[in-house]
């Protein structure tokens, strides 16, 4: 797949152009004002969040929904978690009390696991 080379021109002013020739100057030996005005563009787009299909805005609203699913999990294990405390009143606590001690007990691997999950992105 060959790639098609877009050319633009800008116009700025002297002194972002002082500025740009001083970038270049402070990067190593083959870097040119191309390459940084390109990796500026490159930038400003993937920091659009307004825009749909970016990067940025793709990550920002799955974490979020994520984090509301998150939400409804915990309140929908809280209240299975009463659920059972109340059907079983005598064996219920010591239902609740072996969870929580196997939760415990694994849950240093379990959130390691979560969190490799996470790290993934």
């Amino acid at each position: 797949m060959s790639k098609k080379s877009i050319r633009r021109s800008l116009s700025m002013t002297p002194e972002m152009r002082d500025r740009l020739a001083l970038l270049v100057s402070k990067h190593p030996r083959d870097t040119t004002e191309a390459d940084l005005i390109r990796e500026a563009v490159r930038l400003y787009l993937d920091n659009q969040e307004d825009i749909i299909g970016s990067r940025k805005h793709f990550q920002k609203s799955l974490q979020e929904r994520l984090d509301k699913l998150e939400a409804s999990l915990a309140f929908h294990l809280n209240i299975l978690v009463y659920l059972i405390a109340s059907l079983e009143p005598e064996t219920g606590r010591q239902l609740i009390t072996k969870a929580v001690i196997a939760s415990k007990r694994d849950g240093e691997t379990l959130l390691a696991q979560i969190k490799a999950v996470r790290d993934m992105k």
